[in-house]
């Protein structure tokens, strides 16, 4: 693993990530409302949500709608099918030769090592010469199996552009050979388990897309006729430090961009904490006192997390 810390790649920088709704790319309908809802991320699906028999005619809806929507601040993605299959390479030409000027990143699902992320950034780079494309494409790994979450640091490391890692829980379950808990496998309340039994490999991931200067993305909850549910999972996740989870359906947007949105106390406390920070170095003091108390540098840097996020909410809501 490269031992350094490398910075979020530029263009990924002020990208708001809380909710990513997941769109089947043939589905044009819900294609078509998706822009009209309050989700961050638009992500069009041409991998597990796609019959084989329409892999091709969601490549087409996909670039369609690339081409043909405008964002309004949103970040709009695609997955692509898995490297093991045979979708994946005519993915990446036609997506990126078709609409690469309109799509932000690409997710890639099931990765399993850091050798997959690498043959993607070598494809992407030459079609990007060829097309002449002026920005970079970003890469979302999906972490998915017990050999990619082995290898989570590798992965993370593996290419600049790279912009966030994202957690697949049902996929993940069945490499584990987890025993079932839900009729989706994607987290719903199950009591199978004396304790939260995907704390680990969040937590893992956690650690290793900010080691790494990435954001961390949760699975998602596929119960959606369970809010309290819902809330619970973005909790848990959002306290170890997810800035964002998937949704499957509309009525959850809500729920996730609540909860993964700094609160007002927490904006707040952070204006007052930058503030301090800001005086003391004009004043050339060494260390930040607030209310009698010491601020460290941990706080600050939490403090222009949220700050950084509250702008990013306030710039998309503009564009909206």
């Amino acid at each position: 693993m490269n031992d350094t810390i490398r910075p979020r790649p530029a263009q990924s920088k002020g990208r708001l990530r809380r909710s990513i709704l997941s769109v089947p790319a043939n589905r044009e309908k819900m294609a078509e409302k998706a822009f009209t809802l309050e989700a961050d991320v638009i992500m069009l699906d041409l991998e597990d949500s796609v019959p084989v028999d329409q892999k091709e005619e969601a490549r087409r809806q996909a670039i369609s709608i690339l081409r043909g929507k405008d964002p309004c601040g949103r970040v709009l993605s695609c997955r692509i099918n898995g490297m093991d299959s045979p979708f994946a390479y005519r993915d990446l030409i036609d997506i990126v030769e078709g609409a690469g000027e309109h799509i932000d990143t690409i997710v890639l699902p099931k990765v399993n090592e850091g050798a997959e992320v690498k043959a993607v950034d070598y494809f992407l780079t030459q079609i990007e010469l060829r097309m002449g494309l002026g920005r970079r494409i970003g890469l979302e790994p999906s972490i998915e199996t017990a050999s990619g979450m082995l290898r989570v640091e590798e992965i993370a490391f593996s290419s600049s552009r790279i912009e966030a890692l994202v957690f697949g829980v049902a996929d993940y379950s069945a490499s584990l050979t987890m025993r079932g808990g839900g009729i989706s496998g994607h987290g719903e309340r199950e009591g199978l388990y004396p304790g939260d039994r995907f704390h680990f490999p969040l937590s893992r991931m956690a650690m290793t897309a900010k080691a790494a200067g990435l954001a961390a993305i949760d699975a998602p909850y596929g119960d959606y006729k369970d809010p309290e549910g819902l809330r619970l999972s973005c909790l848990a996740s959002a306290g170890l430090g997810y800035d964002g989870k998937w949704v499957v359906h509309p009525d959850q947007i809500g729920i996730v961009n609540e909860i993964y949105s700094p609160s007002e106390e927490d904006v707040q406390r952070s204006v007052r904490i930058l503030e301090a920070y800001e005086q003391a170095r004009a004043a050339g003091a060494g260390s930040v006192a607030l209310d009698g108390k010491m601020v460290d540098a941990a706080s600050i840097r939490v403090a222009q997390v949220v700050r950084d996020r509250r702008e990013a909410i306030e710039r998309k809501s503009k564009k909206n």
